[in-house]
């Protein structure tokens, strides 16, 4: 096999791998959507991580973002701030 027909290859592995990077962020958005759906419908952290049939790596990464959501959405009150 020549070194031409090996970068040709190396190529078509590039444009592939491209591909399907574009297609996993796909997913991606869309199972963020489908998360949220499912917490303003009530669902639970761990029966949305079952029903996706997630790996423990996402399961964690929604864990995460759980936590983050319950920092930033949580009501700040502070003593002494502007307007008190």
């Amino acid at each position: 096999m020549s070194a031409d027909e090996i970068r040709g290859e190396l190529e078509a592995a590039r444009a592939e791998a491209r591909r399907l990077a574009a297609e996993q962020q796909a997913w991606r958005s869309q199972v963020f959507a489908l998360y949220e759906r499912a917490r303003e419908a009530g669902m639970t952290l761990d029966e949305i991580v079952e029903a996706l049939g997630l790996s423990g790596k996402w399961a964690e990464h929604l864990r995460a973002r759980e936590r983050r959501r319950m920092q930033i959405g949580a009501p700040k009150f502070f003593f002494g701030g502007p307007g008190f």
